[in-house]
């Protein structure tokens, strides 16, 4: 079994799914919240199964993985947004794009949903309370 952090490195999340209930036809179009949980769902059990876990017995040792991970995700969206926002050597501004922008948003989203899968959190309903609560304060 490769190491610990082997595992962690391991590119899977760009590896399909072999039964996805959301296909990629279906994913063509908007994603609601639901389909993209259900995908995160399988995705979890998914990465578990590669990195030798069981996703409910070895909860905690995914969980950190999933926030280093998530840690890494953050780190490349920061490298994003600065490129952006032409704040960085000059020789490295062609590297951004608003695609490679997209890209590491898309990476931060998906890691925080496997995370929350793994902890089981319903991510419309907090979505949609957080919203609510945004709403009712008063700047």
């Amino acid at each position: 079994m490769p190491s610990y952090r082997a595992q962690l490195n391991t590119p899977s999340l760009d590896r399909p799914l072999e039964r996805d209930t959301v296909n990629a036809q279906e994913r063509r179009g908007d994603l609601s919240l639901q389909e993209f949980s259900t995908w995160a769902s399988q995705q979890t059990k998914r990465l578990a199964a590669n990195f030798g876990l069981d996703s409910t017995a070895d909860r905690d040792m995914f969980a950190l993985a999933q926030t280093a991970k998530l840690g890494e995700e953050v780190g490349e969206l920061h490298a994003e947004v600065l490129g952006a926002i032409r704040y960085c050597r000059a020789d490295k501004v062609s590297r951004y794009t608003d695609e490679t922008l997209a890209g590491e948003l898309a990476d931060v989203m998906v890691c925080t949903m496997l995370l929350a899968q793994i902890f089981d959190v319903d991510v419309a309903h907090a979505i949609k309370s957080k919203i609510d609560f945004l709403d009712e304060r008063q700047f």
